[in-house]
């Protein structure tokens, strides 16, 4: 008997694609990350800034502790003789001068690597792709956190071999410089997570930037109203802990730390949530239409069709022997009306395009310089909720500026009425003066800058730059406006707060060091423009160019502070001729920065 055939043995079926491999909790966006930001170079730009930016601070550092010593003795002349209390005390002031220097330097820096990490993302349209791939919300944005963060820390150790060798004066504590450097490392991480959370609320690298530093210097510099409880003033309290309790500076350190990881783990939660609620979010509509709308019918005109009769439907009457005629049986139906009915009543719609309330306010163009209109009604006006927020930062910056600078003005007089020919009063309302007024300088010297480095940029990034340069006009009439209308910015607070940088100076030590100050700031407020406006030119993301910027704007600052604690009242002629020294620089700086822009400018539109 024939066994019946078999069936053929089933293939096997195709196994399923591997599933590409993860990096953990932390995801493959990390990695290249880390790769993305080597190949652009920025982490030799980071730790240039991070180096000049110390070397300036140490260079000030040590003119002021050896002011009594001519400036070519300190640094071109013999070695100082020191005892060992004298030098201990040397390297534990230059230890904790250089630890405040670069917790300072990398707050002003992260903000803006950081923010960069998402806004850059959301700038170029391709944050979209990142949202459509199969990575997790967390996944995208803890990759984006740590790779940042991983950047920042490796550009803060590039200072360590600095303090290693400041450890031979002797007098500097190992667990000094052990618990500030977790203390750094706590500020730089939760400074980095606000950042990060401020680019997934906002749409803009302008709005993330403005936001994130309004956040930090609320919780860095002034301690959230408290500035006794500052990661800045931490650092005092642990140099004067010193070695005498290792237990307390262990306790102040790793706790106050901890403080600081928790704000941060909260605000790396709330940018995942943000992340999770843009994927979900539909695509909106736009609100300037009826969602109803639909466009009118088109009526086709009703042709003449050819009438087709059959036998049954005529009739044959004879008229005569030679002739018969055909006639109908019925009548033809009546023809249809070729009238077209009138069209149905419909409800008016809004008139299209829509044009918005700041578009409807503007005045007409000014026919003898519209570049400058442009820029005045044009540029930056469609309000969105980051220009918001920034309107609101600014207007909260100038009311505190305002309200600190007639705060400290009034104890400085107070001060000075109580002061019984001492002299103390007026050192106290200097002090109070100057850091009131060195802020608000600050602020509105990097709004001023800020706004000058994106102004190109922004340009570019619209694909409007190519419109503007096809004008047949000088390029001088395009930068021109730019510069004007950066530097009108905030300027109801930014010039008091200069100003008061200026009166400082005066109730000071050397008050003729006052007036020549002046000048310097007045000459500084141009020099951001043009700096931040060459800044434009050269570079292709606004992030690059305010990293470039912070430190020119951080040098320009400080400067009239460094000048008050270097000379005093016996060098009132040297302090006052340094001023007017580093204003004539500032002021060629500011010339040649312009001069290289419209050059710069001039050869983009040839190319």
């Amino acid at each position: 008997m024939e066994e019946p055939p078999r069936d053929p043995p089933a293939k096997n079926p195709t196994p399923p694609k591997p599933k590409r491999p993860r990096g953990g909790w932390v995801g493959p966006l990390f990695r290249w990350e880390l790769v993305r930001l080597a190949r652009r170079g920025q982490d030799a730009r980071a730790r240039f800034i991070l180096a000049a930016s110390l070397l300036f601070v140490l260079t000030a550092f040590a003119l002021i502790w050896f002011r009594h010593v001519p400036i070519e003795d300190v640094f071109f002349g013999g070695s100082q003789q020191l005892t060992i209390e004298q030098s201990s005390r040397f390297a534990n002031q230059f230890a904790l001068t250089f630890l405040v220097a670069q917790m300072a330097v990398l707050v002003l820096l992260t903000p803006a690597y950081a923010a960069g990490s998402i806004s850059e993302e959301k700038e170029k349209k391709t944050f979209i792709y990142l949202l459509m791939s199969d990575l997790t919300s967390r996944e995208i944005l803890v990759g984006k956190f740590l790779g940042r963060l991983a950047f920042v820390v490796g550009v803060m150790l590039a200072g360590l071999p600095i303090l290693a060798l400041a450890m031979l004066f002797g007098g500097i504590s190992l667990t000094l410089l052990l618990v500030s450097y977790i203390v750094t490392l706590a500020t730089v991480v939760m400074v980095t997570a606000i950042s990060v959370a401020a680019a997934c609320a906002t749409e803009t690298f302008r709005g993330a930037m403005f936001r994130s530093y309004g956040i930090v210097t609320l919780l860095v510099f002034l301690g959230a109203g408290l500035p006794h409880i500052s990661p800045f003033a931490i650092l005092f309290y642990l140099n004067e802990i010193g070695d005498g309790s290792l237990l307390g500076s262990l306790i102040l350190g790793l706790g106050y730390s901890a403080i600081e990881l928790g704000v941060a783990a909260f605000a790396v939660f709330l940018a995942i949530k943000w992340v999770r609620k843009m994927r979900a979010r539909p695509l909106e509509r736009s609100p300037r239409y009826r969602d109803d709308w639909r466009p009118k019918a088109i009526r086709k005109p009703i042709l003449a069709e050819p009438i087709f009769l059959l036998p049954e439907e005529l009739r044959v009457v004879e008229l005569n022997d030679s002739s018969v005629e055909l006639v109908l049986a019925k009548p033809l139906p009546a023809a249809r009306s070729r009238e077209k009915p009138p069209p149905k009543r419909r409800e008016r719609l809004p008139p299209r395009p829509h044009v918005p309330d700041y578009i409807r306010q503007r005045p007409r163009i000014d026919e003898n310089d519209p570049f400058l209109w442009k820029e005045r009604y044009t540029t930056g006006l469609k309000r969105t909720a980051d220009d918001d927020s920034i309107r609101g930062l600014f207007f909260a910056i100038g009311f505190a500026a305002a309200f600190v600078i007639a705060f400290l003005f009034l104890i400085a007089l107070v001060s000075l009425a109580f002061d019984g020919g001492s002299g103390n009063g007026a050192r106290i309302a200097s002090r109070l003066l100057l850091t009131g007024g060195i802020g608000g300088f600050f602020t509105y010297i990097l709004a001023i800058g800020s706004g000058a480095a994106g102004s190109v940029v922004r340009e570019r990034a619209r694909q409007t730059l190519e419109s503007l340069l096809t004008i047949p006009v000088e390029r001088r009439a395009i930068l021109l406006p730019k510069w004007k209308v950066n530097i009108a910015k905030g300027w109801w607070w930014g010039l008091p707060s200069s100003a008061t940088v200026a009166f400082g100076m005066m109730l000071g030590e050397v008050p003729l060091a006052g007036f020549a100050c002046l000048l310097f700031v007045a000459v500084a407020i141009p020099f951001s423009a043009s700096y931040g406006l060459w800044l434009s030119i050269r570079c292709t993301a606004i992030t690059r160019a305010v990293l470039w910027f912070l430190p020119a704007a951080a040098a320009l600052a400080i400067f009239p502070l460094i000048v008050l604690l270097m000379f005093d009242f016996r060098s009132e002629k040297y302090a006052a001729v340094s001023v007017l020294g580093a204003t004539v620089l500032v002021a060629f700086l500011g010339w040649l920065f312009w001069v290289l822009a419209l050059w710069q400018f001039e050869r983009e539109g040839r190319s």
